[in-house]
């Protein structure tokens, strides 16, 4: 992000484990909302394949029934683009790590060229941010692009969530209220006041589906407007309904808490193993009072429901 920051650009950037499992996502606020998707596709290609992404999307060009053929096996979204690269630690790939939101740009409006030159040369933005990251010698994954044009970002930065560090403050105070109670092996995720993923990490030895049931469980605070523990109480025939035409992932258990300013919802925080439901929401409001400097007052769960007391009827 400072290399992106430096070129005056926004975007995501995904890490992955070698079994293309989230590690950790930040996605700037001037990014396009898919910029989160595509980085966390192109990284798990690179992971999971053992090469660069663009390598894969020039085979896959040439032969289309293979691509197929791996988007029909693939257990993740793949996205066979520029912009990933594997991390190679003694020969072995651990992991990979992915940007996208930005494109090959030669030339930046206002942007001093000599930040866009590698080994005496020209270079692009993407490949100059990738190898900053891997602390590698530039190597550009876009040989067909000889000039390209950008836009020029500035980051806004303010209070709310929609700014990446005040995301990212959010979710190392969640990690630091965890470590102060004993969970040290759970997933936290961040959403602005929109639903968009700022910020997700996940801890070592955090189970692997754990940022994305984080991310279900703070998009479910979000459209509650209220902590997530208190849809527990929907019947079984409401979380159905909602499950199948809410566009949002939803988990109805406890974990996510939204972040309130004002009276208003400003965003939303949650959490995945991290010592069950109860102990994420605690964790969760005193991440958010290491912020603000008080904990969020909510109301005591309802353990009953207007449509259970229906069914009842």
């Amino acid at each position: 992000m400072a290399k992106a920051r430096e070129l005056k650009q926004a975007g995501a950037f995904a890490v992955l484990d070698a079994g293309g499992n989230l590690l950790c996502l930040s996605r700037m606020g001037e990014a396009p909302m898919s910029a989160a998707w595509a980085a966390r596709a192109k990284a798990y290609l690179s992971a999971t394949q053992r090469m660069p992404s663009a390598r894969l999307a020039t085979l896959w060009q040439q032969n289309p029934n293979l691509f197929t053929a791996a988007r029909g096996m693939a257990r993740d979204e793949i996205l066979p683009e520029p912009g990933a690269l594997p991390i190679v630690r003694d020969g072995l790939v651990v992991g990979a790590v992915a940007a996208a939101g930005i494109g090959p740009w030669t030339e930046i409006p206002g942007l001093d060229g000599a930040l866009l030159m590698a080994d005496g040369g020209p270079a692009n933005a993407e490949d100059l941010i990738i190898a900053h990251a891997l602390q590698i010698p530039y190597e550009s994954q876009h040989p067909e692009v000889t000039r390209a044009v950008g836009t020029r970002v500035e980051e806004g930065v303010d209070a709310l969530p929609h700014s990446l560090d005040t995301a990212r403050r959010y979710a190392d105070a969640v990690i630091e209220a965890g470590a102060e109670r004993g969970q040290h092996h759970f997933a936290v995720v961040v959403l602005d006041e929109t639903g968009q993923l700022m910020q997700a990490d996940r801890l070592d030895g955090g189970t692997m589906m754990s940022p994305d049931v984080a991310e279900a469980k703070a998009s479910t605070a979000l459209n509650f407007l209220s902590p997530s523990r208190g849809t527990v109480r929907l019947t079984p025939q409401v979380q159905a309904g909602l499950r199948s035409f809410v566009r949002t992932r939803l988990h109805f258990v406890g974990g996510g808490v939204p972040i309130i300013r004002e009276g208003y919802v400003v965003g939303a925080i949650g959490i995945s193993h991290g010592g069950g439901t109860d102990s994420e929401h605690q964790i969760a409001c005193l991440g958010i009072a290491n912020v603000e400097g008080a904990l969020p007052e909510f109301d005591a769960p309802e353990t009953d429901s207007h449509s259970a007391r229906l069914l009842r009827d």
